[in-house]
């Protein structure tokens, strides 16, 4: 395995996955490629839209997300990870799937919120149109799970064992 792609929406939730690409990569294992797609119209923001037009907007965000994965990306290189920082525009899932070969990754490591039933129908995953569409192995991490495990083990969890 030579390049892994991860990609991150900015939050804490998103990040787990980077735990567990770290435990599996050191110096001299594979380059992490650190993805941010930023969807060209937020419904969000659209009253800010509206007041400075879309491209203004649009590359305000790709800036902070370069920002963003230049922090996430000294981070990693701390402990010794090589790493490379992309920015695209467009549909998260469809941006991640060009990504993918363009960055000649041998991987998708990336985190999930793991929502189900009616939230899952109207926000939709990301997560499951890549492992859908994606031609590559996909490693999903759920986010809620990876913080546990930070926190420390489930109480339950440590009756079972």
């Amino acid at each position: 395995m030579r390049t892994v792609l991860v990609p991150l929406d900015g939050s804490k939730l998103a990040e787990c996955v980077l735990a567990a690409v770290g435990r599996h990569v050191g110096p001299d294992g594979p380059r992490i490629v650190l993805l941010q797609v930023v969807a060209p119209v937020n419904p969000v923001h659209l009253d800010r839209v509206v007041r400075t037009g879309p491209g203004r907007t649009l590359e305000a965000r790709r800036r902070r997300a370069g920002r963003y994965l230049a922090r996430v990306s000294e981070r990693l290189a701390r402990r010794g990870l090589r790493t490379r920082v992309v920015v695209r525009a467009g549909d998260p899932a469809t941006e991640i799937l060009r990504a993918a070969p363009a960055e000649r990754a041998d991987l998708i490591a990336m985190s999930t919120h793991g929502r189900t039933g009616l939230r899952r129908v109207l926000l939709g995953s990301v997560a499951e149109a890549v492992v859908r569409r994606a031609s590559l192995p996909v490693l999903l991490v759920r986010g809620a799970a990876m913080r546990a495990v930070r926190r420390g083990t489930p109480r339950r969890s440590r009756r079972a064992g």
